[in-house]
């Protein structure tokens, strides 16, 4: 039921948009041109994954010279190991399966992106 309460919300989004955009005024102007200058910019959007953060330094020719970007995966990077050291701390005496299993299930929670989840989790037993 809840993906027919999905598409019956999406379509209701799309029907509030059309609308929208027929009540625009749209008028028509020239772009204006600036020259490059040197600066430091920084933008935060929001993403499905969580805000990124951009940070761009461009130089008095308008080229980028230095250019970072925090992904949601790096803000939660402290709380994944933090929930992890936390499971495997009450949780040692589970076996080396199960345990991989709800690592694996505690660092997906958090819904890294692809690459990050893929190569995340390296795990070497050593049993004292």
């Amino acid at each position: 039921y809840n993906n027919l309460a999905q598409a019956i919300e999406i379509l209701q989004c799309v029907d509030d948009s059309l609308d929208i955009l027929k009540s625009l005024k749209i008028v028509a102007e020239k772009p204006i041109r600036k020259p490059p200058q040197a600066g430091i910019g920084v933008g935060v959007l929001e993403a499905p994954r969580g805000i990124l953060y951009h940070m761009a330094k461009v130089n008095e020719k308008g080229i980028i010279e230095d250019y970072d970007v925090i992904v949601p995966t790096a803000q939660n990077q402290i709380n994944i190991e933090n929930d992890l050291k936390k499971y495997f701390n009450e949780n040692l005496d589970k076996g080396e399966e199960t345990l991989k299993w709800e690592a694996e299930k505690i660092i997906r929670s958090y819904d890294p992106c692809m690459s990050c989840a893929t190569n995340f989790l390296k795990m070497e037993w050593i049993r004292l």
